[in-house]
């Protein structure tokens, strides 16, 4: 069986680096003077999908650039100046003229966040299905809620 082919689906290229939408992630590349100023740390990064939870744009001001900063899953954020903009890594700038590509990007990305989200698995409380059923033996619910209750708590 051959592996499942890594296709690019939109590369937009910013100030501090270049980002590239892949059909399972996404990934920055530095490059460039700004991008060695600002990203002296930080060559390059791949996030999946599955550990983005959303993605913001910054728009860009008549003498600031904007930015496109992706956040993750496991919460750890880094403030919303420009100024921290820069200098993080889940953080690319742009310009005025470069905005529709990342505003494109953006919601390219915002597409397989949710088709993410959707494919994954709900997490079971098997406590809470316990204390239903208990609560259906003892009559204090019907057999209607008990069922409707249950589909919600197995994700159905």
């Amino acid at each position: 069986m051959e592996p499942a082919l890594i296709q690019v689906e939109i590369q937009v290229r910013g100030i501090n680096g270049q980002v590239t939408l892949l059909s399972d992630r996404v990934q920055i590349k530095r490059a460039g003077v700004m991008a060695r100023w600002t990203q002296a740390r930080n060559s390059g990064k791949d996030i999946p999908i599955s550990d983005l939870s959303a993605v913001r744009i910054q728009l860009p001001g008549l003498l600031t650039n904007g930015y496109i900063h992706f956040y993750l899953t496991d919460g750890q954020q880094t403030g919303n100046t420009l100024i921290r903009a820069a200098s993080d890594e889940n953080t690319v700038l742009f310009n005025p003229r470069q905005f529709a590509e990342f505003a494109n990007l953006k919601s390219q990305i915002e597409k397989k966040i949710a088709a993410a989200k959707a494919a994954a698995p709900a997490v079971i409380d098997f406590d809470q299905l316990d204390k239903l059923a208990e609560q259906y033996k003892q009559g204090l619910i019907s057999r209607s809620e008990w069922i409707s209750t249950k589909k919600k708590l197995l994700g159905l």
